[in-house]
């Protein structure tokens, strides 16, 4: 079995890969656990849209950083900012194009976020990323991503 590790340092993804030894199989197949019911924090197939009634500020520390790929899910980097009241998750931009403005974030920032969260305990959609005194924007006031500009 192997296992992939990817970790955003200085901007760039990177990727290890680790042997680990394959669990013994078993003789008879394991019966299947129950079904369980999906984290309300799941997403429910497809991000939402942006939404200009539902702008939203929030200040917090990065606990999480990770990408997705997934299309249905904005594509990119993905932060868990732990806010004074709560754990939220912000949708940014795709990894190449913080990358190469030499934005980086990393676990332990603190960061301000400026976005839609069309749902009150949903994500956040970034509009502007604000680090010490750097601020990057991501989208117009219109939502549209700047990086397909």
């Amino acid at each position: 079995m192997r296992r992939l590790e990817a970790l955003l340092l200085g901007g760039w993804l990177v990727a290890s890969v680790s042997a680990a030894q394959a669990p013994p199989q078993p003789a008879a197949p394991a019966p299947e656990p129950p079904a369980q019911a999906p984290s309300p924090q799941a997403p429910a197939g497809k991000a939402p849209e942006w939404d200009p009634n539902a702008l939203v500020r929030i200040t917090g520390v990065v606990e999480d950083i990770h990408e997705s790929k997934t299309r249905a899910d904005h594509p990119g980097l993905h932060l868990m900012l732990k806010t004074a009241t709560e754990t939220v998750e912000v949708h940014t931009c795709p990894v190449p194009f913080m990358s190469d403005l030499e934005f980086t974030i990393e676990k332990g920032d603190t960061l301000t976020v400026e976005g839609s969260r069309p749902d009150p305990a949903g994500i956040v959609i970034a509009r502007e990323i604000v680090k010490g005194q750097t601020s990057l924007i991501v989208r117009d006031k219109s939502g549209a991503p700047v990086w397909t500009r």
